[in-house]
């Protein structure tokens, strides 16, 4: 009696957080709200944007008062709509000499449910001319948060500020003003005719299979050899078409039998990607706990043992 009453109790708790997910757009006084609780923290020349009570706030800041502005944790993705936080980066352009700096987790981590039962309604309703939250928003249970799953809709956002990115460490984000002819800016996606979600699918699908055979197998300095020299092979992608490479890689990878695998989905990634193959890999130890794989230089996590494969 007791696994009936838990799976009704597991159910009536889906159903609620997808009421709770099911709102409208956020309105211009919620918006208004959120940005007059940003606050400015000025530090020794230092410029950073955080959530608090105390400080001055956004409008405040000076055009060109710092070298680098920044954001702290939560501050960008706690923003809702897509218009504010365009908003919220072109001040920080103006405010910033030399680059913003802005805080932003991008994970697809245990989320691909739930854009199947929150993220597809809410498409096909504003498709149809309805009032709908934005693809990426959860609303609860504690605090608004707009999810980035990929990085092709944060790298939209920063264009339409009139910046692009210049480097990325971890969770954080080096942005510059468009016009900087000083730096190669691999994000410069107007110019980037990129293979549409469904080739990239189609392009997984086929590959995962052999990179399946060889991990059950092969060493994982054989298995990365041999993604790499496979890598080398394929095009090379900008941007926005690595994002789509990762968001395929991401359903699959979640799909397969067994659950998500982070060398997995390393391996493909190294497999379909010229400019992956040529990336630094890894391979991280927490003692006591298991180990992750990921490419250096895109998440912030820590390890106490962690080796590095290079191209």
């Amino acid at each position: 009696m007791i696994q009936p009453l838990r799976m009704l109790g597991a159910l009536r708790s889906t159903f609620r957080r997808f009421v709770v997910e099911l709102k409208p757009t956020p309105s211009q006084r919620v918006v208004a709200r959120a940005r007059e609780r940003l606050r400015v923290r000025r530090s020794e020349g230092d410029v950073t944007i955080e959530r608090t009570c105390a400080g001055d706030g956004i409008d405040s800041l000076g055009v060109g008062e710092a070298a680098v502005v920044r954001t702290g944790p939560g501050v960008y993705a706690g923003l809702p709509t897509v218009a504010a936080r365009v908003n919220l980066l072109a001040a920080l352009r103006v405010a910033a000499r030399e680059a913003v700096e802005v805080h932003v987790v991008i994970t697809d981590a245990s989320s691909h449910l739930g854009r199947v039962a929150i993220d597809l309604p809410r498409r096909l309703v504003r498709k149809a001319g309805i009032q709908a939250a934005e693809p990426g928003d959860r609303f609860g249970p504690l605090h608004y948060v707009h999810c980035f799953f990929d990085e092709e809709a944060f790298l939209s956002e920063v264009a339409r500020a009139g910046l692009v990115v210049a480097a990325r460490r971890g969770a954080t984000f080096v942005l510059v003003a468009e016009r900087d002819d000083s730096v190669t800016l691999a994000s410069e996606h107007a110019e980037e005719h990129a293979d549409p979600f469904f080739r990239e699918l189609t392009r997984v699908l086929g590959a995962v299979r052999a990179v399946e055979a060889r991990r059950k197998t092969d060493s994982p300095q054989r298995l990365v050899s041999w993604a790499r020299a496979l890598g080398r092979t394929r095009k090379e992608r900008g941007a926005i078409g690595r994002a789509r490479l990762l968001r395929a890689i991401g359903w699959v990878d979640a799909l397969r039998f067994g659950g998500p695998h982070c060398f997995r989905r390393v391996l493909l990634e190294l497999a379909l990607d010229a400019a992956a193959a040529e990336e630094t890999i890894i391979f991280g130890l927490d003692l006591g706990r298991t180990g992750h794989v990921a490419f250096a230089g895109r998440e912030a996590q820590t390890f106490d043992v962690a080796f590095a494969i290079k191209p």
